[in-house]
């Protein structure tokens, strides 16, 4: 190495420190703050938490995708790699994967240096090796005592909202976990309460200790729903459950914390919603499926498009843009159509074409109504 190589390196050198415990863990990888296992418990159990991770993972990446570039020869290549991978249903779950685990990794799998798919990891089998700068050195993944390790150019890392330096995002469930466990010990106890309402214990009373031995054996033989048929002196007593005792508040705290926490659009609450209130809550919705959008739009262009392109020797990075590309007809209103006709840019024919393909049922010169060509109804 030169030495005024070796100068340049030395003036780009980074000082601040991201990870003072960084060096502790070069051979097994930075810990995870949490058990993964749970969130993934959760998912798998809980109506709530599912709905709203897959309802999340659809808005932002379910409304498709397309691309655009100034060179057809780079925007060919990125759209005929993203076919062949399936990459607009790859992307729907890379973000299920970073809601519910904090982090997704997809492994970029290469022939000769080129890109030539994408493999989504597990996230629980994957750990990152950093240096105290916060520099990614390589990722190790365990999976049932094997081990293999990655170079930083071959995972991309999706993460959502990582903060404090730390080498791992932050799971849309990780705040709400105690609410979570406490609404799953709430429901099952609220089972064995109804069971108990419905089939209470009973103090039964007899005279003599041997009485009350004879009196076990004789409830103990009884097929269930038999009644038991006993003489001599005995009394019972059931154990009843105070039906007054309400605990609706509690319930509806857990509820409010862990739908403010998945920050997704839930029917239970629109229900009772006003116009007004909704409005809100579908524009803190919008916001955050935005802020979601232009992350992974930055990560799939940078780590995804920008190697695809240059391995082909081509320069200009396709973007991504997120739902259906729009047409400049689109753009134009019925007062651009209307002057586009008086200047005889376009003819009658051509006009009701295009009012048509704008939705507006126009009848065809012959005098017969022509259906939008949006697949709507003739009228």
């Amino acid at each position: 190495m030169s030495f005024l190589k070796r100068l340049f390196e030395k003036l780009r050198e980074q000082k601040g420190i991201v990870s003072a415990t960084a060096s502790f863990w070069k051979t097994l990888g930075e810990p995870k703050a949490v058990d993964l296992e749970e969130f993934e418990h959760f998912y798998k159990s809980d109506a709530e938490v599912r709905a709203s991770i897959d309802t999340l993972a659809e808005m932002v990446a379910g409304v498709g995708y397309y691309t655009t570039a100034e060179s057809p020869r780079a925007k060919a290549v990125v759209d005929k790699f993203a076919e062949d991978v399936n990459l607009d249903v790859l992307l729907v779950d890379v973000i299920r994967n970073m809601l519910l685990y904090g982090d997704a990794y997809l492994e970029k799998v290469k022939e000769k240096n080129v890109l030539i798919n994408l493999l989504l990891l597990p996230s629980k089998t994957v750990r990152v090796v950093r240096d105290e700068h916060g520099t990614v050195q390589k990722y190790i993944q365990r999976v049932l005592g094997k081990s293999v390790e990655f170079k930083p150019d071959e995972i991309i890392q999706f993460s959502y909202y990582r903060i404090g330096g730390s080498a791992y995002g932050v799971s849309l469930l990780e705040p709400i976990l105690p609410a979570l466990r406490q609404k799953e010990k709430s429901i099952e106890a609220m089972g064995k309460i109804l069971d108990r309402y419905a089939s209470p214990r009973i103090i039964w009373k007899v005279p003599r200790p041997a009485d009350a031995q004879a009196l076990a054996n004789a409830l103990s033989s009884l097929e269930p729903g038999q009644d038991p048929i006993i003489s001599g002196d005995v009394d019972f007593q059931p154990l009843t459950i105070d039906p007054r005792v309400n605990f609706q508040f509690f319930y509806e705290y857990l509820d409010k914390q862990i739908f403010e926490a998945l920050k997704s659009p839930s029917l239970a609450w629109f229900r009772n919603a006003t116009e007004a209130s909704a409005k809100v809550m579908l524009d803190i919705v919008d916001r955050h499926i935005a802020g979601i959008q232009r992350y992974v739009k930055r990560k799939v262009e940078g780590e995804i498009f920008k190697p695809l392109v240059e391995a082909h020797g081509l320069k200009e990075v396709p973007r991504l843009n997120w739902g259906m590309p729009r047409t400049k007809l689109e753009e134009i209103d019925l007062d651009d159509i209307a002057k586009l006709v008086q200047a005889f840019v376009i003819d009658s024919s051509t006009a009701r074409k295009w009012l048509q393909k704008l939705g507006f049922p126009i009848e065809e010169e012959g005098g017969k109504a022509e259906a939008p060509e949006t697949g709507g109804k003739r009228v």
